[in-house]
């Protein structure tokens, strides 16, 4: 894979404690539409999660093992990464046909303090820009449309 390292997908294990069984299962069925998740479910009152993106988009899951509740509404979670999985080793992020305003999790990027400066939106959004990487770098010559 002839990727620059800072957009080469990871693979991130989520493990999380929900209040209750019910929490536990409506936050995986909330975030099981997200383009990076390759795997959601919930195990009684735990949250289990597998994603693939790229280490600059790690930010939103650092979030959830800093600060859990406020993020997924969770009691405790840890996100585990790894840069060499061995299967399967890349995953493309799942994109709808028709993107929406807001993101599946219900996210609005055009909300997000991120957006435009950190991050080009979630893939899933009509506010997503796929030339985001290359603008920021100066390789585009039309700002994000």
């Amino acid at each position: 894979m002839g990727r620059n390292v800072e957009e080469r997908p990871r693979c991130y294990l989520l493990v999380g404690e929900a209040p209750t069984e019910e929490a536990a299962r409506r936050i995986a069925e909330v975030y099981a539409p997200c383009p990076f998740v390759y795997f959601m479910g919930s195990f009684g009152n735990m949250v289990v999660g597998v994603f693939f993106m790229p280490r600059w988009r790690d930010w939103w899951l650092r979030a959830i093992s800093t600060d859990p509740e406020v993020t997924l509404g969770l009691r405790k979670a840890a996100v585990y990464v790894t840069d060499s999985p061995a299967f399967p080793a890349y995953m493309e992020p799942r994109v709808p046909e028709e993107r929406a305003e807001r993101s599946p999790c219900g996210a609005n990027c055009a909300e997000c303090a991120r957006y435009l400066k950190e991050c080009p939106g979630c893939p899933a959004s009509s506010h997503y820009r796929a030339d985001f990487l290359a603008w920021k770098r100066g390789e585009s010559g039309n700002h994000l449309n």
